[in-house]
């Protein structure tokens, strides 16, 4: 079946407006301009400990339009699990807390909680593998409406307890859920679980293709780690009417992003490694599969170009990515190649 021909005039144009009552976004994330920014903290100690219940009180400072220095007072917190073992990362990927009677006025407005994505080792290799994460957010927010914002950031780091210590590396804010909830107008979700039903079938449909695309089998939209909130490597958001929205995060272990120190899929689903696709989407309404296929032919070249034409990526990357990526979408436009791989993996 050949869905790119029989999506309804209606229903196309509805994808290609999807994001018109998207909210603007809160300053820090209103530019694609790579931010620079001081933390001072005691960061050899908080790599040493990676203990998640510890604070470590510390400093933010960055240049304001006019050149002027602003310093906000700043906690940290290590976050994570896989990155955060000692075995996969040298530095932890952080919570960056500032207090909020400092934000007003400045770039960090609205922004009191903040995810740090951080270079997990000082190889190239591994700024490369943080350029392509980014990258897979940026794709995100094309594709869909609901999606965390991210900033591009160069960070100074100044260790308080070793004053000769500074070292400078490529990071990325993430913006905290809360903030997206209040965003968009929605609430937080904190079961464990539910049902697949109850998605929006449009946004996890949406998801679930971006996650064939990159090459993710690690993740879920409809169920959470024992004892915590939904879900694995995406949150979940719930509208007035009562559905729920994930919005996916975390994309390391992705083909696409290709770490050294990604966990092997799942055995139970068959694959060699990373690199090898397998759809685990839901089985949806044959109009919201064809929506969610028109929208990523809408965004084809787009997709191609920011691959293709990144300037932060290795040669290599853009090479094998480029290829990764027009792979998808050969199965995606090819009717026999999209039956076998989508519409007959789906479950539900």
């Amino acid at each position: 079946m050949d869905y790119r021909h029989k999506l309804p005039v209606c229903l196309l144009l509805a994808v290609m407006s999807a994001h018109a009552a998207e909210p603007p976004p809160d300053p820090l994330f209103a530019s694609a301009e790579v931010l620079e920014i001081t933390l001072q903290g005691p960061f050899d100690r908080i790599d040493d400990e990676r203990d998640k219940e510890a604070e470590y009180e510390g400093s933010l400072s960055y240049l304001d339009a006019s050149g002027t220095q602003v310093v906000l007072d700043a906690s940290f917190q290590v976050r994570g699990n896989w990155r955060l073992n000692s075995r996969n990362c040298n530095y932890s990927p952080l919570w960056v807390d500032l207090r909020r009677g400092q934000l007003p006025g400045t770039i960090f407005e609205n922004q009191n909680r903040l995810k740090l994505v951080v270079q997990c080792r000082r190889n190239e290799r591994y700024a490369d593998y943080l350029y392509k994460e980014l990258l897979l957010y940026e794709m995100f927010s094309e594709l869909a409406e609901y999606n965390f914002d991210t900033r591009l950031l160069s960070v100074n780091y100044q260790d308080t307890e070793r004053e000769d210590e500074l070292r400078t590396a490529p990071a990325f804010f993430i913006e905290h859920q809360n903030r997206l909830a209040d965003r968009y107008g929605m609430s937080e979700v904190e079961e464990n679980k539910v049902s697949y039903q109850a998605l929006n079938p449009h946004q996890s449909t949406l998801v679930d293709l971006f996650m064939y695309f990159m090459g993710n089998t690690d993740y879920s939209i409809i169920q959470g780690p024992e004892g915590d909130e939904c879900c694995h490597n995406s949150k979940l958001l719930q509208d007035a009417a009562g559905a729920y929205f994930p919005i996916p995060y975390d994309f390391d272990a992705s083909g696409f992003v290709d770490t050294s120190y990604a966990p092997e899929p799942n055995p139970s689903f068959g694959l060699r490694n990373n690199r090898e696709r397998l759809f685990r989407g839901f089985c949806v309404d044959e109009q919201v599969l064809q929506a969610a296929v028109a929208r990523f032919n809408q965004l084809q070249d787009e997709i191609l170009a920011r691959i293709n034409d990144s300037p932060l990526l290795s040669a290599r990357s853009i090479r094998v990515n480029g290829r990764f990526a027009e792979d998808f979408f050969d199965t995606l436009n090819d009717a026999r190649d999209f039956q076998r791989r989508i519409v007959d993996r789906c479950r539900g």
